[in-house]
């Protein structure tokens, strides 16, 4: 039985070990057999650029909140988080390439992320 962290989500194999949202630490883990972890921490924003933050308990509608993952290739990841941001991520180069911003919405957070057309997109 192996152990995951409290907070882990779209936890999946990648490369010689693992890669997952670790929603309680507000970033992306990779890690692998051997323990080396790399930690990709999610975009947050200024308290007063957020929209609707007094409708809902900070608990449940938070920024930082790391709900999709999507791989690209063996090097390029893409987070889902809140406020509705889409994050690409390096992981040889354990950098953020960039981020898009839908909406400061608090509430709201990206989770399905998938490349289209799937045909190849891992096999290299």
């Amino acid at each position: 039985m192996q152990f995951s962290p409290q907070g882990t989500h779209n936890a999946r194999p990648f490369k010689r070990g693992v890669i997952f949202n670790d929603t309680q630490s507000d970033c992306v883990r990779s890690v692998s057999r051997e323990g080396e972890e790399t930690n990709l921490k999610i975009p947050i924003y200024a308290e007063g650029e957020l929209t609707h933050t007094d409708l809902d308990d900070s608990r449940i509608a938070r920024q930082g909140f790391a709900r999709g993952l999507c791989l690209f290739d063996q090097n390029f990841i893409a987070v889902g988080s809140s406020p509705s941001t889409i994050t690409l991520f390096d992981l040889e180069r354990k950098a953020r390439v960039g981020s898009v911003n839908l909406s400061m919405d608090i509430r709201n957070a990206i989770h399905g992320l998938e490349v289209w057309p799937y045909e190849g997109v891992l096999d290299s």
